[in-house]
């Protein structure tokens, strides 16, 4: 194993070398497709390799880059995929179930019942009465929740990287204050 992170941050030492900036980012549910379309063979001195340890903790990615800052962060966020709710996760978004005919049968209505959904039978299939609020943001998704929100397709979350610091000419800085000292520049 010692020789691992050896290896590790000898390579972390070579890219930072090559590369003026690096985005540290998060890579919680971000699937390997995702991660795929976000490198780019477009990322064209040495800084401090240090400064960027503190902040490597966690599953973190690393986006080293010669390009343009913005351009690049822009390119990191936008890759955001959905997702359904899975029983156990934190939902990172309130989640709401829309009012209207979902389509299934009237022998699904006691299961909508069990949840406090408002439902009505119309024209012989399940019809919600009005908008509910079925998940809190912060709070884990059940295992009934998570099978109705499957069932009416729903797939209220969205996982893709999220920036965490900016690593800029032997600099660190959260993402925030980077662009605030960008667009004051």
């Amino acid at each position: 194993m010692v020789g691992n992170k050896s290896e590790y941050f000898g390579k972390l030492k070579t890219l930072l070398e090559e590369y003026n900036s690096v985005f540290l980012v998060s890579v919680d549910n971000v699937s390997s497709q995702q991660m795929h379309e976000v490198r780019q063979p477009s990322l064209p001195t040495p800084p401090e390799y240090e400064r960027l340890l503190p902040h490597i903790r966690g599953n973190i990615g690393f986006v080293f880059t010669n390009g343009d800052l913005k351009d690049i962060r822009d390119k990191i966020l936008a890759n955001k995929v959905a997702a359904p709710a899975r029983a156990g996760a934190v939902a990172p978004a309130d989640v709401y179930i829309p009012a209207g005919n979902t389509g299934m049968e009237p022998g699904k209505t006691s299961f909508f019942q069990a949840l406090g959904v408002p439902t009505k039978i119309a024209r012989g299939t399940i019809e919600i009465t009005s908008d509910l609020k079925l998940v809190e943001a912060g709070s884990k998704v059940g295992a009934s929740e998570a099978t109705l929100l499957n069932m009416l397709n729903i797939s209220p979350f969205t996982y893709g990287l999220g920036v965490v610091q900016v690593y800029d000419q032997g600099n660190t800085f959260p993402l925030r204050f980077w662009m605030l000292v960008r667009s004051s520049s």
